[in-house]
Order: structure tokens, then C-alpha cells, then sequence
């Protein structure tokens, strides 16, 4: 990416076929394929890149298992398709995790539905790049699996595969990729309203977060990509406008893998119907999620002492005697919630009267605003290729009906697009080999060297190159965390890192694995910030106090 202060000063004097506001996961899919057919492309975002919905997911690409019970087969179809794909598209960071279901004693009937749904996913999955059947395991071989479960609770367990991945990594890789391909992309950016001409966006009102500097941008269509933000972007056109989303809330938690045992994902079913993953990632174990009807503030939602109870007592069920003792609120590392936008009423589907949103729709829904602004609901991190071609062939078809100028437009090709900055397979291997060599020739530890290519596929060899010409930067950020002090100067010059969060929790996970260890670790990075980036001392402090209200919120004394 360019410096931000450069793109800054270009996009205030260049009109855009397309303007994207937010920068989550669908704006990012929708700024690459826009730009690989030809338009030209600014994308926006208010915060970080990422910094919203898109960096607080459960970290899968999934086939949505838990959708068969929705009976949405079509969507479990599609997010299947997609998982294989992304395996190809991005190997270094999508990769295939295994999955088991315990199914215990008294939910004999339980047992045979999630057979008969795994057989059905696996049917679904045909002709997916990287498909894996089920297997079904005795309580010995789910004992061996996870020894922290409770055997003598299980009847057998059904082990599946999805992928994992992170979703923030993701996000900016395909920012990066758009990028590549023409499109201008940039963070603290907020749209504050629209110019509408003839019913159509002819502009859009923008701020600068950091100079409060306000300035318009020309742009021939516009896409709403503000997930739970959408309404309150539309209302600034028309107060009037009626809300097409219902917010669910999402919490985690992660624990050190020492305290629960497992060798892999677990999928647990909850009195209450619904289900909460426990996931081995980034050597922590994730736990979550809720899924709550939300009403509260969209900004910064945090997670509440009654929903880390709950994902406890549900991992806590399912403990064995060999845990030596129940996990308790102090072993919680990090803690995270995250708005996910769902279809609500008043877009046309079913609404709940319970405190879950498990009935809404997962299912996306495209719209047209005020200002032929065009938005989109719903999706997944799955699926956001397909949903970017949906409104990108509908922008494609505003731009040549309401301009004289032939758009020579090419097709859709993100389906061939590796991300990581990979050329194809085989340009993948060979530098990734590259890059290990390279690494360990500089004493990198091993799983750093993992680390730097599952986060910046081939860029990782810039990080390389900042580590040889400072080789003292090859200190760990945490004691307990792969992430090393050489990938700070890459970050702010290469990824648009502006803030010390935008670094330690969004372009690393640290401040979503372990607060205490982050917070621990800020002041040193910051300083590390201030030489490259030239911050005063002001600023410096600024930025630890905004990372230490973040973060402290839900950690506890021990």
C-alpha cells in the first residue's frame, strides 16, 4: 500500500467510477474484484481496516454446518465451494483444521440427526477443492483427541474438517491484492454524508480523523459496506430511512492451552440450542461465541461478565476428571465481542422474540438506497468473493446505463487471484521455501518463521530484509507469541498501520490472544513506533492509554 498521506492527497482531486465505505471483509472483496475488471476504486473506512466485524470472528472458513438445521442448504452449498477455493487461493493462511463433535450419552437421537448432517455436508461438499469426509470416533479415540473431555459423559464423537484462518490477515491481504490491481485504499476516513444529483451519489463527504479536515470525493456509484453501520450511513442520506439490520453479538474468550487439552477443534452443543467452538489458534485456545440480539452502542463492543460465564460453564460441562480443576474467570487471557450484521424484519424475513438471533437469516441481502447507493446485509468471511461479484456486476450495470462512456470491462477473475501476493502454486512454494531458508540462515525461530508466512505470504521476505538490516529487532513482541519486533516498520510502511491497536491487535492478534502479555509489551513497541513513524512524545502516550481502555476492560487481577 502507499503511505496514507499520499493517498490522502490523491483521492481529494480524482473521481472514482466507484467509492466503497468500510473497510471489512465485503468492502475489501468488493475494491478487488472492482479494480481487477478495470474501475477505478477508492475504498474508505472510518477506523482500522478490519477494525470492526471482520476482526472478531471465530477465525473459520466453514461450510456453516449449523445452517443445515435452518434448512439453508443453498448457503451451506455455496460456503462449501467457497472453502475449497480459498484453500488454493490463499494456502499460506487458510488452512484445513479437524474438527469433532462429542455427542453425548443421553443425546443418542442428537447423535444420529449429526450423522445424517454430516453425511448431508460432506454431500454438499462434492466437487469442493479439498473436501474431507467425516469419520465417527469411539470414546476412546475422542478421549485421545481431547483428554480434557469427560469420556464417561460421551457416547462417541463425529470428527469433520473446515479451515481456519485470521480474519483481520485476511482482510488486509485482500486490500493488498485490490491494491495491486489500481484501487486506492485508506483507514481513519469517515464518510459524513453524500452528494445526491438526479437521484444518483455524485459525491462523497468525507473527514479526515486525524487533520479534521473535510473534503468531497467524486465518484460515479458508491457501495454501503458498513455492516452494522449501514442504517445510520443511509440516514445521513434520508432520515427517514427504515432499518434493514438486526445486530447479534458475538463474544470470546481465549484460554492458554494448558488448561484444557485438546489436540483439536471441538464443536459443542449447549442446552440452549446453540453451539460454541473451541479452537486451538495462534497458541491459544479460542472459545466462543455468543450469539445475543444487540441494542447497545455499535462502536467498541465489549464482552460482558455474564457471557464469559457462559462460554465457561459450557466448556466446563464437558470436562473430564483429568482437568485437574474447572476453568476459572482467571485463567481468561483475552476477551473480545463483535456486532454481526444479520438480515432483520424489515428487510423481509422473520424476526425473533427471543434473546437469540439463531433464526435470523445468514443469508446476504443486497439493496439499493437512497442515491442508488448500493449496500449489502448478511454474508459471511466465507463467501465474501461471491457477494463482491454480486454488487460489483450491479455497480458494473449502473455505471453503463447512467454514463455515455463504454466501460470495456473484464470478467470476474478473483476465482484465479491468489492472495499473499502470490503469482500461482508454484510461485507459493518456492518462495515460501525461500523464506523459511532465508529465516533460519537469521536464527528465526521455527515458529516464527510459520508465523510470518501465514501472515504476510510473500511480503514476509520485506520483513526479512528489516530483520538482517536490524538484527536486534529479532526480540519476541511477547514472551509466549511467535510475532517479532521486525514486523513493526514493515506494518506502518507497508500496511497503513497508523495507531499502536491498529498494529498489536489487527495487523498481530496479540491483543486478541493475550491483554495482559500486550499491554505488557506496548510501551517498548511504541517506542519502536515513535522512530519510524516520528511520533512526539505526546502522541506515544496517547496511543498507550487508548490501547490500555481497550484492552483492561475485561481483564482481572490474578
Amino acid at each position: 500500500m502507499k503511505q496514507r498521506d499520499l493517498v490522502l492527497e490523491q483521492i481529494k482531486h480524482q473521481e472514482y467510477d466507484l467509492v466503497i465505505v468500510g473497510g471489512g471483509i465485503v468492502g475489501a472483496g468488493v475494491a478487488q474484484d472492482a479494480a481487477s475488471r478495470g474501475l477505478s476504486v477508492l475504498l474508505i473506512e472510518k477506523s482500522d481496516f478490519a477494525s470492526g466485524t471482520s476482526s472478531r470472528t471465530t477465525k473459520l472458513i466453514h461450510g456453516g454446518l449449523r445452517y443445515l438445521e435452518q434448512f439453508q442448504f443453498r448457503l451451506t452449498r455455496e460456503l462449501c465451494q467457497e472453502r475449497g477455493l480459498l484453500e488454493q487461493l490463499a494456502p499460506h493462511m487458510v488452512r484445513d483444521f479437524s474438527f469433532v463433535l462429542p455427542i453425548k450419552k443421553e443425546k443418542s437421537l442428537f447423535g444420529i440427526k449429526a450423522e445424517i448432517g454430516l453425511s448431508l455436508y460432506d454431500f454438499l461438499s462434492i466437487n469442493a477443492r479439498g473436501v474431507r469426509r467425516h469419520s465417527r470416533l469411539n470414546a476412546r479415540e475422542l478421549h485421545d483427541a481431547c483428554p480434557s473431555i469427560d469420556a464417561r459423559q460421551m457416547a462417541f464423537g463425529l470428527r469433520f474438517h473446515d479451515c481456519i484462518t485470521d480474519d483481520s490477515r485476511i482482510v488486509i491481504e485482500v486490500i493488498k491484492s485490490a491494491v495491486r490491481h489500481g484501487a486506492a485504499a485508506i483507514n481513519y476516513v469517515e464518510a459524513t454524508g453524500f452528494t445526491i444529483q438526479d437521484d444518483r451519489v455524485t459525491a462523497v463527504q468525507c473527514r479526515d480523523r486525524f487533520s479534521g479536515e473535510s473534503f468531497d470525493v467524486k465518484c460515479r456509484s458508491c457501495v454501503n459496506a458498513a455492516g452494522v453501520w449501514s442504517d445510520e450511513l443511509l440516514k445521513r442520506v434520508e432520515p427517514n430511512w427504515h432499518g434493514r439490520v438486526k445486530p447479534a453479538k458475538g463474544t470470546h474468550i481465549v484460554l492458554p492451552l494448558s488448561v484444557f487439552d485438546t489436540s483439536t477443534a471441538l464443536f459443542l452443543p449447549t442446552p440452549d440450542g446453540r453451539y460454541v467452538f473451541v479452537v486451538p489458534w495462534q497458541k491459544a485456545l479460542m472459545v466462543g461465541t455468543t450469539d445475543d440480539t444487540y441494542d447497545g452502542p455499535l462502536d467498541e463492543p465489549i464482552a460482558t461478565e455474564a457471557e464469559i460465564a457462559y462460554l465457561l460453564q459450557v466448556l466446563n460441562s464437558y470436562a473430564g476428571e483429568s482437568l485437574k480443576k474447572k476453568v476459572e474467570r482467571t485463567d481468561v487471557i483475552a476477551s473480545w465481542a463483535g456486532l454481526r450484521p444479520l438480515v432483520g424484519a424489515e428487510a423481509g424475513t422473520q424476526s425473533s422474540d427471543d434473546s437469540t438471533t439463531s433464526s435470523l437469516s445468514r443469508e446476504h441481502f443486497m439493496f439499493e438506497g437512497p442515491g442508488r447507493i448500493l449496500g449489502l446485509i448478511g454474508g459471511k468471511l466465507t463467501n465474501y468473493r461471491l457477494l463482491a461479484i454480486h454488487l460489483v456486476d450491479k455497480i458494473v450495470q449502473q455505471l453503463t446505463h447512467d454514463h455515455p462512456v463504454h466501460y470495456k470491462l473484464g470478467p470476474n477473475q478473483t476465482h484465479d487471484m491468489m492472495l499473499g501476493g502470490f503469482d500461482n502454486k508454484q510461485d507459493y512454494l518456492a518462495t515460501t521455501a525461500q523464506i523459511s531458508a532465508r529465516a533460519r540462515r537469521l536464527s528465526v525461530e521455527p515458529a516464527t518463521i510459520d508465523h510470518l508466512i501465514a501472515t504476510y505470504g510473500k511480503d514476509a521476505l520485506k520483513v526479512l530484509d528489516d530483520l538482517e538490516a536490524n538484527p536486534h529487532l529479532i526480540e519476541k513482541i511477547c514472551p509466549d507469541f511467535p510475532p517479532i519486533m521486525a514486523e513493526i516498520p514493515f506494518m506502518i510502511d507497508e500496511e497503513m498501520a497508523i495507531s499502536l491497536e491498529d498494529i498489536l491487535s489487527r495487523r498481530v492478534r496479540l491483543g486478541f490472544l493475550h491483554q495482559r502479555q500486550c499491554l505488557d509489551a506496548a510501551p517498548k513497541v511504541a517506542r519502536l513506533i515513535q522512530k519510524v513513524a516520528n511520533w512526539d512524545s505526546a502522541r506515544l502516550e496517547v496511543e498507550l492509554a487508548h490501547l490500555q481502555h481497550n484492552l483492561g476492560k475485561n481483564l482481572i487481577e490474578i
